[in-house]
């Protein structure tokens, strides 16, 4: 699969060819490296289980639930909107949405916790590109599903600290 003048390494179509948030194509030794970041961590590439984002290798939720899976540790991951004096305590406005996750290690009793929120002015953001157009539309589209991804996201990263505390692998 042609990427400019790059092509995507063998067997790794799926693996994603651009930058997520800048879109910049990545050369070809940035997709190896991505490739080989996600396998020194026992992730699949080709299930967009890491992305570039400004440059920098990124574990999507994705990746974090099948690395959390793994590692054999039993836990429960729970999700809900945030109540009304939790709003108030993150400072989510009116027309934000707010959710908090908690990772629990069923065998010792540790708690995560992530906080996710989507803000009204991520809602309506316009395109810098095109002005006629949303910059995010699945977050205009669907903001309370995004903040429950974020919340989840980051109390898995807590609760799996991957790159952090396995650097000696």
């Amino acid at each position: 699969m042609a990427q400019g003048n790059n092509s995507v390494p063998e067997g790794h179509w799926l693996v994603p060819a651009t930058d997520l948030v800048t879109g910049q194509m990545l050369t070809l030794s940035e997709i190896q490296a991505l490739i080989e970041y996600a396998h020194h961590y026992g992730l699949d590439p080709d299930r967009g289980h890491v992305v570039l984002m400004y440059g920098k290798p990124y574990i999507t939720l994705d990746g974090y639930l099948y690395y959390a899976n793994g590692k054999h540790n039993p836990y429960t991951l729970a999700s809900r909107p945030m109540t009304t004096d939790e709003l108030t305590q993150y400072g989510v406005g009116d027309t934000d949405h707010g959710w908090i996750s908690e990772l629990l290690f069923t065998d010792t009793g540790a708690k995560f916790v992530g906080v996710g929120i989507v803000t009204y002015d991520e809602m309506t953001a316009m395109s810098e590109k095109n002005p006629n157009q949303l910059r995010s539309p699945v977050v205009a589209k669907h903001p309370w599903q995004i903040a429950q991804k974020r919340a989840e996201w980051q109390a898995l990263r807590r609760g799996f600290p991957i790159g952090i505390t396995d650097e000696k692998e």
